[in-house]
């Protein structure tokens, strides 16, 4: 089993004259940090090798020969420890790594009470749990919204009344959409039945509970048309034409936008874009190929950055904001009147396209497109990276009336 071993300063929110440092050991996808009980002025630090400069004193009076050596130590540690993880071909939680690299180091652990905390259980359960980063972030959110609703709650208080009230509450206090209301108690659900196997508690409440379903209107995306509109379009503005191409080549390869921004010339191969979906590298992970368009070359033929990266990428937030208003551009002027369902009443509304646009309608460009031009969702999945029989496959595309219109003719 490979790892790394890092040293580093830990950030803060206030400035502070002197830093704690920390570790970082990095394995088998997971990370475990520690604080190694040192310190120093950010000045002191080399960043570049992760120890105290020469020639330096630490604000506890131990010079960098000392100071470093005390870092070698915790490294020394780290090292004897995955010698012994490697020779029982076993990989250890990060908090199972954190302990028995304290109990190595000599340091005083505090005696873990039999039922710890439900918080604390969660915030075990978030370090733990084999997702992603980003996947971890959105159970972080759970978890605070839990405990604004309620500081106190245990694994006995939570009761169908509890998920009841927590239900209403994300309704009326957070002012939640249904399909994100019901995304969190998926991922407290996930909680529980990590909880239950771990032995934390034998009580699940979500046996007994409705959660609901998450419901869709029809998929709303830019047709061919459209988009050869927007790559053909005079754009005089810099910002806008950049994120133009990169939404025109994210409709005529289909990824996920978090995907996008990792591909770089790597990726390319034999003509070809392949990568593999984040959603899907955990669980079952299967290589997404999509072969390049005469366009989306000549797209990335204006690209040749220093990073490897195949387009200049902004933020998220940015990219959608400048989406509209490319949308809302004199030269291009993308904005027909869709229907789509209301979020939180569930009603239908009418609105501009252009006050809808975001990066994910370029996913649905690509699959909508190709499954009205009748190519088998089985070709499509190959190349978007859904995995076989993915119940999320079917919102990116609708069946109106001239799509059952051509089937009957084939029976005519």
């Amino acid at each position: 089993m490979k790892y790394s071993v890092k040293f580093f300063l830990e950030k803060r929110k206030q400035e502070s004259d002197v830093f704690p440092i920390r570790l970082r050991v990095t394995y088998n996808k997971k990370r475990m940090e520690y604080y190694t009980g040192k310190r120093c002025k950010s000045s002191q630090w080399d960043i570049k090798f992760g120890r105290l400069k020469r020639n330096q004193v630490a604000p506890d009076g131990t010079t960098s020969t000392e100071f470093n050596n005390d870092l070698d130590e915790i490294k020394v540690a780290v090292d004897g420890l995955f010698k012994l993880y490697n020779a029982h071909n076993s990989v250890p939680a990060p908090s199972v790594l954190r302990y028995e690299l304290k109990k190595k180091l000599g340091k005083q652990i505090k005696t873990e009470p039999e039922n710890k905390g439900f918080f604390d259980r969660f915030d075990q359960y978030i370090e733990d749990t084999p997702v992603s980063k980003g996947r971890k972030k959105h159970i972080r959110t759970t978890y605070n919204k839990v405990r604004a609703f309620n500081p106190d709650t245990t694994f006995d208080t939570v009761s169908n009344q509890y998920l009841t009230d927590f239900k209403n509450y994300l309704l009326k206090s957070h002012n939640l959409a249904n399909n994100t209301i019901v995304s969190e108690l998926r991922r407290l659900r996930a909680f529980f039945s990590w909880a239950e196997k771990k032995g934390w508690t034998d009580t699940n409440p979500f046996k007994n509970f409705q959660i609901g379903a998450e419901s869709f209107g029809d998929p709303v995306f830019i047709t061919i048309e459209e988009r050869d509109k927007l790559y053909n379009a005079e754009i005089d503005n810099e910002s806008l034409a950049r994120v133009r191409d990169i939404f025109v080549f994210q409709c005529m390869v289909g990824c996920r936008v978090s995907d996008l921004k990792k591909l770089t010339k790597s990726n390319i191969v034999d003509g070809c874009i392949e990568y593999i979906a984040a959603k899907t590298k955990d669980k079952r992970p299967r290589v997404a190929r999509i072969p390049l368009t005469e366009k989306a070359n000549t797209i990335l033929a204006k690209y040749d950055l220093p990073d490897g990266k195949l387009l200049p990428f902004i933020s998220e937030q940015k990219y959608n904001d400048y989406l509209k208003d490319l949308f809302r551009h004199k030269n291009v002027e993308i904005n027909r009147i869709v229907t789509i369902v209301d979020p939180k009443t569930r009603r239908n509304k009418q609105v501009k396209i252009s006050d809808i646009v975001s990066s994910h309608m370029a996913r649905r460009v690509f699959i909508g497109n190709l499954h009205k031009k009748g190519v088998k969702n089985e070709i499509i999945a190959s190349m978007s990276g859904h995995v076989q029989h993915s119940r999320a496959f079917s919102r990116y595309y609708n069946i109106d009336k001239e799509d059952q219109k051509s089937a009957i003719k084939m029976i005519e």
